[in-house]
C-alpha cells in the first residue's frame, strides 16, 4: 500500500509548488493578500484556542505561572511557616546556658511529638520498576 502512495504524494506536492509558483508570478498582489489573510486567520484561531483552553492548564511557561508554580509556591510558604525561628527578645545569661546544656542530655532519647508534615507536589512514578517482584 505504501509503494503506490509515495508517488501520489510527491505528485501532489509537485503540483502544489508548480501552481503556487504560477500564482506568484501571474497575480502577485492577490497571492500575497491571500497569504497574509491565511496567516492572520491562523493566528486568530491559535489565539482563541490558547485563550479558552490552554491558558488555564498551565502551559503558560515561566511568565504565565501555571498550576505547578502555584503548588510549588504554596509548599514553600508552608515550609517557611513550619521552620520559622522566633527571635529571642532578651539575651540569655551564662547561667541559663549552663543549665540548658546540663538538661539537654535527657532529651536525646525523646521522640518528636509531631512528625514532619510532608506534601507531595506531583511526581512521575514509573510503574515498570517494581523491585519487590524479583
Amino acid at each position: 500500500m505504501r509503494n503506490w502512495m509515495t508517488p501520489v504524494i510527491y505528485t501532489l506536492i509537485g503540483l502544489a509548488v508548480f501552481f503556487v509558483g504560477i500564482q506568484l508570478f501571474t497575480n502577485t498582489t492577490g497571492f500575497l493578500t491571500s497569504i497574509v489573510t491565511m496567516i492572520g486567520i491562523a493566528a486568530l484561531i491559535y489565539g482563541a484556542i490558547y485563550f479558552f483552553f490552554l491558558r488555564n492548564r498551565g502551559f503558560g511557561g515561566a511568565a504565565g505561572g501555571g498550576n505547578e508554580m502555584k503548588k510549588y509556591k504554596q509548599a514553600v510558604k508552608q515550609s517557611k511557616q513550619k521552620y520559622k525561628q522566633p527571635t529571642p527578645a532578651v539575651k540569655k545569661s551564662t547561667v541559663t546556658k549552663a543549665q540548658s546544656k546540663a538538661s539537654g542530655f535527657g532529651g536525646k532519647n525523646r521522640k518528636r511529638a509531631n512528625g514532619p508534615q510532608l506534601r507531595v507536589i506531583e511526581g512521575n512514578k514509573s510503574k515498570d520498576k517494581n523491585r519487590a517482584t524479583f
